[in-house]
């Protein structure tokens, strides 16, 4: 497993300093959540950044909040300190942020010795020199810390931000990417608070990037992992979004969790696919119905992951079938997405959710030719007619497949409104069944009236239209006119 080629610029300091702020600023986009709230972030958020055509990886690192003489430990900051001393071995350079107004704490003057042991090129980022006067102090205020780099920045009004990036990539070194480079499919780890995303992400790493605890909320950004996964000699480039875990609204209480809430909706909404993961234990439940409701509403591509499978085998309930038709029973909704038993713990089946996502990356570039298309149609509609309504019958003109992802088919029928739910339930699983079988894409079927006097002479025009482009299509010459 392989992170993205470019370098790896962390910041780093202690909680509340302004991190995180610094990483939107650079970004030009909130991503990470901004809180007056001590150690919001607690896992480490990734992003590709430019800055004057050097490219690199941004990291955001989790507050470093214990120092020698404090006696209160918060259970996240051993955790915190591991996670940011693996970013510091893949790191090319490190942004220190220190606060302006505080001056140097003994937290600091720790983070420091921690930081300096990395051996990395380290830049000092005095945040919060909001005027002119802490700007000229920021230098001289720092300068016991050592380091020689010193940046006065205000992230709240951008400036500072550019000389400061100035500086950094200055110590980058150049790097080329191929402009015809696929860019990787991102995929949004969803689920409810502690059913595994963030050990199942881990898994899939081979490694514990993300924080793991048995405590409900742990996961806050929605976090962005850049990784390569390999299997049997074939490899698939790929963006991890771990989420926070969506809470029903009357659970919200806190702002923090709101925002953790937006951003895992916005994740999956701005996702290539979705992995929904279960708990196979207590699965179904309210909560999930919703999570399930929110993906298929976004159209969403999906795989359903019933995570903790381990612990039905241990207590003798070992029938798939049974769980997943309790699933399929309790939401009919999703019921274009597979489902896979897996249990991140031990890793049983995590290795299938390599060939699940190499097979819905195949059938994301499948366009259905309209002739094939239209033949499909004529022998579903022999098979199975619709029903009359009224003394009318629902007619079907002509049909054709507009774009992928989601699969979208058009069909121009005489009255949609003759054209029964479950009927058109039924077209959509055949086109499925037909054209996408357990691929987990869901089918956006249109059905445009063509009530008017002219309107089957209309489609036949369209429908003729579509044809004729298709034959232009396949007939093109090369573009290097047939040489080779």
């Amino acid at each position: 497993m392989e992170q993205n080629n470019l370098p790896i610029v962390a910041i780093v300091g202690r909680p509340n300093v302004g991190k995180s702020a610094l990483f939107n600023a650079i970004l030009k986009k909130r991503i990470s959540i901004v809180h007056e709230q001590s150690g919001v972030t607690r896992d480490c958020v990734a992003s590709p950044a430019e800055f004057r055509g050097r490219r690199f990886l941004l990291v955001d690192t989790g507050g470093l909040g214990t120092w020698n003489g404090d006696k209160k430990v918060d259970l996240f900051d051993g955790m915190i300190r591991d996670q940011v001393t693996e970013v510091l071995k893949d790191a090319t350079c490190l942004i220190w942020v220190v606060n302006c107004l505080d001056g140097i704490t003994p937290q600091d003057e720790e983070v420091g010795a921690f930081l300096r042991k990395a051996g990395k090129p380290l830049f000092l980022c005095a945040n919060k020199s909001d005027n002119r006067e802490l700007e000229d102090l920021a230098v001289s205020r720092f300068a016991k810390l050592g380091v020689s780099d010193i940046h006065p920045t205000s992230c709240t009004h951008s400036h500072g931000v550019d000389e400061l990036l100035r500086a950094v990539v200055g110590r980058l070194p150049e790097v080329e990417l191929s402009a015809e480079e696929e860019k990787p499919m991102r995929i949004a780890v969803v689920g409810r608070p502690n059913v595994g995303k963030s050990s199942l992400i881990n898994r899939l790493l081979g490694e514990n990037r993300m924080m793991v605890s048995d405590i409900a909320g742990t996961t806050r950004d929605a976090v962005d992992l850049p990784v390569t996964l390999h299997k049997d000699g074939e490899e698939l480039k790929i963006t991890l979004v771990d989420t926070a875990g969506l809470r029903r609204k009357g659970q919200i209480s806190t702002v923090v969790e709101f925002f953790s809430a937006n951003r895992t909706e916005l994740a999956i909404r701005s996702s290539d696919m979705v992995l929904f993961v279960l708990d196979s234990e207590d699965a179904c439940t309210t909560q999930e119905r919703h999570i399930g409701r929110i993906i298929a509403d976004a159209r969403r591509p999906c795989i359903m992951l019933a995570n903790k499978w381990d612990l039905i085998v241990k207590a003798g309930h070992n029938k798939p079938q049974l769980f997943k038709d309790f699933v399929r029973e309790r939401m009919p909704f999703m019921s274009h997405a597979p489902i896979l038993n897996i249990s991140a713990m031990n890793g049983y089946n995590v290795g299938q959710i390599f060939d699940h996502l190499k097979m819905v990356k195949e059938q994301m570039k499948v366009m259905v030719p309209t002739a094939i298309f239209n033949q499909f149609l004529q022998d579903t509609l022999q098979r199975n007619p619709p029903v009359s309504v009224n003394a009318r019958r629902f007619k079907v003109f002509y049909g054709t497949m507009v774009h992928n992802p989601p699969p979208k088919f058009v069909i121009f029928v005489n009255d949609k409104k003759l054209c029964p739910t479950n009927y058109s339930n039924f077209l959509e699983n055949q086109i499925r069944e037909a054209f996408f079988p357990q691929s987990g894409l869901p089918i956006n079927l249109e059905l445009r009236s063509r009530e008017d006097p002219e309107g089957r002479e209309g489609a036949r025009q369209a429908a003729r239209g579509a044809y004729e482009k298709e034959r232009r299509l396949q007939h093109r010459p090369p573009r290097d006119g047939g040489r080779r």
